[in-house]
């Protein structure tokens, strides 16, 4: 998605007087909030960016939204995966917290981790590639 359409997206937003916006097409996913609209859009340019083929790879599994990232269901349980451990397509592999929900990362393949891309605790944007699948 380009800049020019999500200032044009951030004008119709003030125009309208809407305190939330949130579209998801071909293009990509953004969402305005009136509170944080600047870093709406810093975080549009980095998912545009970042879905370009040659900075994802393809045998990763991705953030499905935006927020911080745990690698296990409770603070004091042990880690769902780590690198070697085999995973099937549906398996719980994580957890995002965003608006002080909690949601299970599922792996969408069987594979096995090779490698985790971020830490516990650490903030991630929408299709970031969390872990990477070796055959």
């Amino acid at each position: 998605m380009d800049l020019s359409r999500v200032e044009k997206l951030v004008k119709m937003m003030q125009e309208a007087d809407l305190s939330h916006l949130e579209i998801e097409d071909d293009q990509g996913h953004v969402v305005l909030d009136k509170n944080i609209t600047v870093a709406s859009e810093k975080v549009v340019e980095q998912q545009t960016s970042e879905k370009q083929p040659s900075q994802t790879p393809n045998n990763s599994i991705n953030a499905p939204f935006v927020g911080t990232f745990y690698v296990s269901e409770q603070p004091d349980k042990a880690p769902l995966v780590k690198p070697g451990d085999k995973v099937k397509a549906g398996q719980l592999i994580g957890i995002i917290e965003a608006m002080k929900m909690m949601n299970e990362v599922k792996s969408e393949v069987d594979g096995t981790i090779d490698k985790i891309l971020v830490s516990n605790g650490d903030t991630v944007e929408y299709d970031q590639p969390l872990f990477t699948l070796k055959d």
